[in-house]
């Protein structure tokens, strides 16, 4: 196996023997080298044999300077020739890694969320304000932390190629590799062993019956392969997937109402506002895009009658086409919020003076803003930011019900803390001044549901 930094020249050298365990030997003529991605099949460098050269019998070498776009991963280098008339072959995996960019940690972890802002704020009725809005963001955040130390893995999808000494002293048998920490969400793309592909149709991905996620596999023991082929028990094995603690599920969030034509915007807008909330993980074809906040703008609806007086009864909004909003939708008039709790045909009822503005008087005519403006940080979590056409069907990633609880309660507990300077009390029961420390019962209860069903338990093995 070679390993190439993206946009760094590496030699390449294919070699051809008389037969196994024999002498190198010429072929009839200088063979063509063809390099293709394991994981996608995409040709990275067209069948040539212009620039090969022969530095000694049966050798063949090749220059090869991987493009510095090129995305990391393992590719493989073949090369095809004839012997007296006849095509043989030969191959290596070449791992190419990523050029290092200071704007494309894309494999990094920071900023994702289990729950979002709009989540935790309903929940403790916090009103909008740029103040609240970092602080409910620093707490969702480590709240993630909280949870992935409490279920020892993640709840998030990650696209990378991972590697595994083989043997590693995992007690297991020859044929099975334990993941540990590392679960696949899903099939992986490839295997491969000492740079030798291993077909996924000789591998088993368990368990079977629950995952994913899966947390080891076993190759098929009718089947011509093992691990440990390589010239080094280091790095070994290599397995290219998504990596998550979770099966890679998806929530619908609407379509693109415009085209995102570059790869680096980091606006997006969505046609239902409704379905996203900043922390969410919005997936647009391939790309895995992190919501970071969200404004309003315009739905193209104009008020026809409804909230002309500052009363939370007048609360049943005519516009000229009720499809156009969306329930549980926060729409916005003048500078009044408000949240959509009912539509029928073309009038929506709403919750009056919400997220914290105040109620007023509106009139016929008032356009009506939504929140689908969305900034978003492009190509995360191992995906490549590119360009979207409009009408794009969005979805989210579908965090398991019982960690998106238990995210949302550690950030509740996490921001009552710090308001009350981490001494929260309750009053005692008997009715006196005293003060008792408040109970964590609940939440704690929450913590052993989550990580009975969620959690990551030690292996057994027999002694």
């Amino acid at each position: 196996m070679t390993e190439v930094i993206a946009g760094q020249p590496v030699t390449l050298l294919g070699q051809f023997y008389d037969f196994q365990g024999g002498s190198l030997t010429d072929l009839d003529a200088t063979p063509t080298i063809t390099i293709t991605s394991i994981a996608s099949g995409a040709t990275a460098l067209a069948a040539t044999s212009s620039g090969v050269t022969h530095p000694g019998t049966g050798s063949y070498g090749y220059a090869w300077t991987p493009a510095a776009t090129l995305a990391g991963g393992d590719y493989l280098a073949t090369w095809s020739g004839l012997k007296s008339g006849s095509p043989v072959t030969a191959a290596e995996t070449v791992t190419v890694i990523a050029a290092y960019s200071g704007t494309a940690a894309n494999a990094s972890a920071d900023g994702i969320c289990y729950c979002t802002r709009e989540q935790v704020m309903r929940a403790l009725d916090v009103k909008g304000t740029a103040r609240s809005n970092a602080q409910i963001d620093r707490a969702i955040r480590s709240a993630r932390d909280d949870v992935d130390g409490q279920m020892h893995r993640v709840f998030y999808p990650t696209d990378a190629t991972k590697r595994f000494d083989w043997p590693n002293f995992q007690y297991a048998y020859p044929w099975r590799l334990w993941l540990d920490q590392w679960e696949l969400a899903a099939v992986p793309t490839a295997v491969t062993s000492g740079g030798v592909q291993i077909p996924l149709s000789a591998c088993n991905f368990e368990p079977v019956n629950s995952g994913p996620p899966y947390n080891y596999l076993e190759l098929r023991r009718d089947q011509p392969y093992s691990f440990g082929v390589g010239s080094t028990p280091q790095r070994d094995i290599a397995i290219t997937g998504t990596w998550a603690g979770c099966a890679p599920d998806t929530d619908p969030a609407g379509q693109l109402t415009a085209a995102i034509s570059t790869t680096t915007a980091t606006t997006v807008i969505v046609t239902d506002g409704s379905l996203v909330g900043v922390g969410d993980l919005l997936i647009v074809d391939s790309e895995r895009m992190l919501v970071t906040d969200r404004a309003s703008n315009d739905t193209g609806q104009t008020l026809v009658s409804g909230a002309t007086t500052a009363n939370p009864g007048d609360n049943a909004l005519s516009i000229p086409d009720g499809t156009q909003v969306h329930v549980d939708e926060v729409i916005q008039l003048d500078s009044e919020r408000m949240l959509i709790y009912d539509i029928t045909g073309n009038t929506a009822t709403v919750k009056r003076a919400w997220d914290g503005t105040v109620l007023a008087t509106h009139s016929a005519g008032v356009h009506v803003y939504a929140f689908r403006t969305l900034t978003v940080r492009r190509g995360m979590l191992g995906t490549t930011a590119a360009t979207h056409a409009s009408a794009t069907a969005c979805a989210i990633h579908r965090v398991p019900g019982l960690i998106k609880d238990l995210a949302v309660a550690e950030a509740e507990n996490r921001l009552l803390q710090e308001i009350s300077g981490y001494a929260r009390s309750t009053p005692s029961s008997s009715g006196n001044s005293k003060q008792t420390q408040a109970s964590l019962d609940a939440l704690n209860d929450l913590r052993d549901r989550a990580y009975t069903a969620h959690g990551r338990k030690n292996r057994q093995r027999v002694i």
